[in-house]
């Protein structure tokens, strides 16, 4: 309501200033005038939960000339402009002063009567789910010529995604015909978020693109590439997820059975959108398949770039002090996208070539507890309980370093032991203070677990051991021996050696190899980019890593050992712990024949 309301106020509001003739120019001057407003009058809850991201105007400036600047407006004067997901419609409002701009330019040749009706009526086209957005977008479209009494807008307000909820007229619009250029900002709306009904109706509509943990703008791509003319293009902003995400190898492959990839700009983790955190990608397609078709890609290598223009923007891609240019041949990208610096991509390839192991096939892996409130098991002073085998180390991500766990004083207290709750009274008054959040526990709700349980304990045996730790996520490889039977919180993950391959492999050995400086850049061209200097380690990427044996094996796994040894008694890296790691790197190099890559 509060939305529906914030809205309205402001449309009518301006329309009465406007009528007024109080500051005549603001909507054909500032295209975000009714933008900014709208967006300001939504919480950011709304915001999130819609996917509602509004994209920057430099952004929009080069998207737009990326889709549109090789036109010919002489052969064509009639394209057509979608924008499939339009919002307030900054893009197309955009895209009227681009065309505008041409039309005036070439209007000797074409003769063109009135440009806004004919740009209004025969070139733009948007759709949105929200309503209010789209009368702020109408709005200002119309106001663009306010001596213009033409009201028919192309501009719709229904599920881009849902052909059954529109009218014939409209499924001949947006299902059989298609368009020259679509532009825009598709919403990023996670799996979580969705409703169990629509997200099992979009993995049937859209299996082709989307499964049980896609994000909806994987539906989006779809929808774009279907839509767009034999050699229609498309230039769109979408988080790079689905780049490296193995839920997103459909999409992937549909993008490349389907169209060309002219040109990815790739942010790199760094947040180009204002309150949120999303790692975006800028990709341009062509519907048309050419083989051996190469296109480039822009990496950000630069977290202090300072972007405000288009101009900014073209004029920093080819500048090797903010953004790497890579060069790829569509047809080499397989299934997993390695796109990276060709030295990087080589290295993957060398190390993928010439090692036996996966470490999944060497590996058994496990994610740390759930506890549905550290406070109430996490335990930091000690002094009011007696030791306790109840009572269990506790290690979080900043706990680990490479190659050794930081001590960490906290304690967790493993209430899924507690059998008489009078013999662990202490415990359980203790974690009684949080007993009302902790009945609210969807686990709990369903009487799955008792109120004083950890949320997802495991199986405590997988902690009790010896194993390797790492963390979720982490600039680097971390990769930790754990030697004291820690448990760990949710944002841990843990793998231990699978008993048939005890005796091949030491954890010494696989600690020296990952944490190098060789396995750091070889994770780094397939893991999933997080942020700025962040990456994903989740599992189904960590073990995913090739692993070697040979006659470096012993070296390799002695001068872990020393490693460990120093860090154990000082854990802060100095010049002899350097040149351990240097040794292990060069060994890897040698037994790899890395060097003959350079």
């Amino acid at each position: 309501m509060y939305r529906i309301q914030a809205i309205t106020f402001v449309i009518i509001n301006y329309m009465k200033r406007y009528s007024r003739g109080d500051d005549m120019e603001v909507l054909s001057s500032d295209n975000y005038y009714l933008s900014n407003l709208y967006e300001n009058s939504l919480m950011e809850e709304d915001k999130r939960n819609l996917g509602i991201y509004y994209t920057p105007k430099y952004v929009i400036d080069y998207i737009i000339k990326q889709a549109l600047s090789d036109h010919d407006f002489i052969k064509n004067p009639y394209p057509k402009i979608l924008d499939i997901s339009c919002g307030c419609g900054n893009f197309l409002l955009e895209v009227y002063d681009f065309l505008y701009e041409m039309f005036e330019k070439y209007n000797y040749e074409l003769n063109i009567k009135d440009i806004h009706n004919h740009i209004i009526c025969n070139c733009i086209y948007g759709i949105d789910i929200d309503e209010k957005a789209v009368e702020v977008l109408k709005y200002s479209l119309k106001n663009k010529d306010i001596s213009s009494t033409f009201d028919k807008l192309n501009i719709y307000c229904f599920d881009s995604l849902d052909r059954d909820s529109v009218n014939d007229e409209l499924k001949e619009l947006f299902w059989e015909e298609k368009f020259d250029y679509i532009v825009g900002n598709p919403p990023y709306i996670g799996h979580k978020k969705l409703t169990i009904k629509y997200k099992k109706w979009l993995i049937k509509e859209y299996k082709d693109v989307y499964k049980d943990k896609s994000d909806i703008y994987f539906c989006f791509y779809k929808r774009i590439i279907d839509l767009l003319k034999a050699k229609g293009i498309a230039s769109i902003i979408t988080p790079r997820y689905f780049i490296e995400s193995p839920s997103g190898s459909c999409l992937r492959r549909y993008i490349m059975e389907n169209v060309s990839i002219k040109e990815i700009v790739d942010f790199n983790g760094i947040n180009i959108f204002k309150n949120a955190n999303i790692a975006s990608c800028i990709i341009t397609m062509s519907k048309e398949k050419i083989k051996n078709e190469y296109m480039n890609v822009y990496k950000l290598n630069n977290s202090n770039l300072g972007l405000k223009n288009s101009k900014d923007i073209l004029s920093k891609l080819n500048d090797i002090h903010y953004f790497d240019k890579i060069i790829l041949n569509q047809k080499d990208l397989e299934e997993d996208w390695i796109i990276d610096k060709i030295e990087n991509i080589k290295l993957y390839n060398q190390i993928e070539k010439n090692c036996d192991y996966k470490l999944k096939e060497i590996c058994l892996s496990f994610q740390g507890i759930i506890t549905g409130c550290d406070k109430a098991f996490v335990v930091e002073d000690m002094t009011r309980f007696e030791e306790d085998e109840i009572l269990k180390n506790w290690i979080k991500s900043k706990n680990i370093k490479k190659y050794v766990i930081k001590n960490n004083s906290q304690k967790l207290i493993y209430s899924d032991d507690i059998d008489d709750l009078e013999k662990y009274k202490k415990f359980i008054d203790y974690i009684q203070k949080y007993k009302s959040k902790l009945e609210n526990r969807r686990e709990c709700r369903k009487n799955i677990r008792k109120w004083y349980q950890l949320q997802w304990g495991r199986d405590k045996s997988l902690f009790q051991r010896k194993k390797i730790m790492y963390p979720y996520k982490s600039s680097e490889n971390r990769f930790a021996i754990d030697t004291i039977e820690s448990f760990c919180s949710a944002d841990v993950y843990s793998f231990y050696i699978r008993p048939e391959y005890e005796k091949e492999f030491s954890y010494e050995y696989l600690v020296g190899l990952l944490n190098s400086d060789v396995y750091d850049t070889y994770f780094k061209t397939f893991a999933k980019k997080m942020g700025k200097n962040l990456y994903d380690y989740y599992p189904n990427k960590v073990m995913e890593i090739s692993i070697f044996k040979d006659h470096n094996y012993k070296k390799i796994e002695s001068l872990s050992k020393k490693i460990i040894n120093i860090m154990k008694n000082d854990d802060n890296y100095n010049e002899e712990l350097i040149n351990l790691q240097c040794k292990i790197n060069d060994l890897i190099i040698k037994s790899l024949n890395l060097n003959s890559l350079t």
